[in-house]
């Protein structure tokens, strides 16, 4: 029982380490994209000093008609409040029917509005892969070191069906359809998953090996030290 609960603790362990490692690195790296996507340079320590030699015109016009757009739009809407100039002083949350731009600056808050729209769907982007993937490395972990589970059962279980289960439910938490009978080449064929089919093979194949190394090496110990207990 002893033994059943370290190894609990170990793969539950394994599992939290796991999901933070891949959470934080996915989340940078889509971080890091958003930035250069921006035209925000977090490591040249001289971009300060020819900032406008680094900018894409037509980048910054993009971003100004998304944003200004948008602003003008809260304007216009505006002259249509029959709150606005009432002469009344009002809240948001006064139980009339007001618009935002009547207590925020149209412009401030559209911008406001695209920082949090792109800094929200960063950083709750990858929450869902890097639990499933902390679980799968958590269940191989478990499966590959157990002794009382055989090779073939050990691929099945720690790798096809991982293989088979985590695009599923990818696909299930975007579409909330299940597409296990019918459009499997929308799920299993999906070009974005092809980093995950490398890095878990290659993944699952180092813990294997590593896993039979200390496994043979602990053998020849035992092995070694019951011969010389035996002289």
């Amino acid at each position: 029982m002893k033994t059943f609960f370290k190894k609990l603790l170990k793969t539950v362990l394994i599992f939290i380490l796991s999901a933070i490692i891949l959470y934080c690195a996915l989340t940078g790296i889509a971080f890091y994209r958003w930035c250069t996507n921006n035209q925000i340079n977090l490591f040249d320590s001289n971009y300060g000093e020819d900032i406008f030699a680094h900018l894409d015109s037509d980048k910054i016009q993009e971003l100004g008609d998304s944003i200004g757009g948008f602003a003008e739009l809260m304007k216009d809407g505006l002259n249509e409040s029959p709150y606005a100039n009432d002469g009344e002083v009002h809240s948001i949350n006064d139980g009339h029917s007001h618009l935002i731009a009547e207590f925020y600056d149209p412009l401030g808050y559209s911008i406001w509005v695209h920082l949090q729209s792109a800094l929200n769907e960063i950083f709750t982007k990858y929450i869902l892969i890097s639990f499933l993937l902390g679980a799968a490395i958590a269940i191989a972990y478990a499966v590959i070191t157990s002794k009382k589970v055989n090779i073939i059962l050990k691929v099945v279980i720690g790798y096809i069906a991982i293989i088979l289960l985590v695009p599923q439910i990818l696909m299930f938490s975007i579409t909330h359809n299940l597409y296990f009978a019918t459009n499997l080449s929308a799920v299993y064929f999906n070009s974005g998953l092809t980093y995950f089919y490398i890095g878990y093979t290659i993944l699952f194949l180092l813990m294997y090996v590593i896993n039979y190394i200390i496994g043979k090496k602990m053998t020849k110990e035992l092995n070694e030290t019951i011969q010389e207990t035996n002289k």
